[in-house]
């Protein structure tokens, strides 16, 4: 899907630049922990959570870039999974190719093409990257349903603890979006009681679709320094600083043109998981890949 002409895009960039996204539903079907379809109704009795298509995924993003090393090459993956950082972000490599300071809300769902406006739009230097980089509030706008059991699930938005979690109700009619503001990668919109066991940073390598790993940090922002939250300040990120390393390299060489990304929420947007009473199903945020066309 592009979002205009090539031709436009063209005498756009002798100004700089241009950084465009279309923003939809790949018709790539990911691996990666994708929800079955209509399992019986004690799944995740024996399951954790897995991964559903959203019909609604919102995200504000401040920043993108591309960068020759990973910034956030100090959270790392053990080989059993468990992820561990030092809440360090480097950025020393990176290239910004798009800048809002004041943020721009777009809804991944519904295969709309979208145009990341109102901002700076930058080339980066010639050269080879292995890394992209987005900077994004850490409050998701999520929608989804799920069946289970021949019962569809669909999300709705309750005020939990004084945060607003997605719950889950069989009466379409209660179909609504609700706002995920995530500070624990565990718990979502709460802390864990117990320090150790808050999760600041998450990784996901995909290897369908879209191939590449996924890594995440929370973080806060002064001025434009962003900070990695530490387990000790859970509760108080206002970014999400994500990056995501493709199997193939984005080459930009002196004939580039411009920069076409697409994100990836197919069977990724929104984690489903079991409820606690009086709901059976839960949901909540899911990861997003980009995939990069130049030209």
């Amino acid at each position: 899907m592009k979002l205009i002409s090539k031709n436009f895009l063209k005498t756009l960039s002798g100004l700089g630049f241009c950084f465009i996204a279309s923003l939809l539903s790949s018709t790539n079907k990911v691996s990666a922990n994708a929800c079955p379809t209509n399992p019986s109704s004690s799944y995740f009795n024996s399951n954790g959570s897995c991964y559903i298509t959203p019909d609604a995924y919102k995200i504000t993003v401040y920043e993108m870039g591309l960068c020759t090393a990973d910034p956030l090459a100090t959270t790392t993956v053990a080989e059993n999974g468990d992820v561990t950082t030092d809440y360090a972000i480097n950025e020393s490599s990176c290239s910004a190719t798009f800048i809002n300071e004041n943020g721009v809300t777009l809804d991944l769902a519904g295969g709309a093409a979208q145009a990341l406006t109102g901002g700076t739009n930058l080339r980066p230097p010639t050269g080879s990257y292995g890394h992209a980089y987005i900077k994004i509030k850490n409050v998701f706008g999520l929608k989804g349903s799920y069946t289970l059991g021949g019962t569809t699930y669909y999300s709705k938005g309750v005020i939990q603890s004084g945060v607003e979690n997605g719950v889950s109700d069989t009466d379409e009619s209660n179909y609504e979006e609700w706002e995920e503001k995530l500070v624990d990668f565990d718990k979502g919109s709460s802390c864990e009681p117990v320090e150790s066991n808050r999760l600041m940073a998450a990784s996901e390598t995909f290897s369908t679709g879209v191939t590449g790993t996924m890594k995440a940090l929370l973080a806060s922002v002064s001025g434009s320094t962003y900070t990695g939250t530490t387990q000790a300040n859970c509760g108080d990120s206002t970014r999400l600083f994500g990056v995501f390393s493709p199997t193939n390299d984005v080459v930009i060489s002196e004939q580039t043109q411009g920069l076409e990304v697409t994100f990836t929420i197919t069977d990724r947007g929104v984690s489903v998981f079991g409820g606690n009473n009086p709901y059976d199903v839960e949901f909540g945020s899911g990861p997003f890949t980009p995939k990069f066309q130049t030209f």
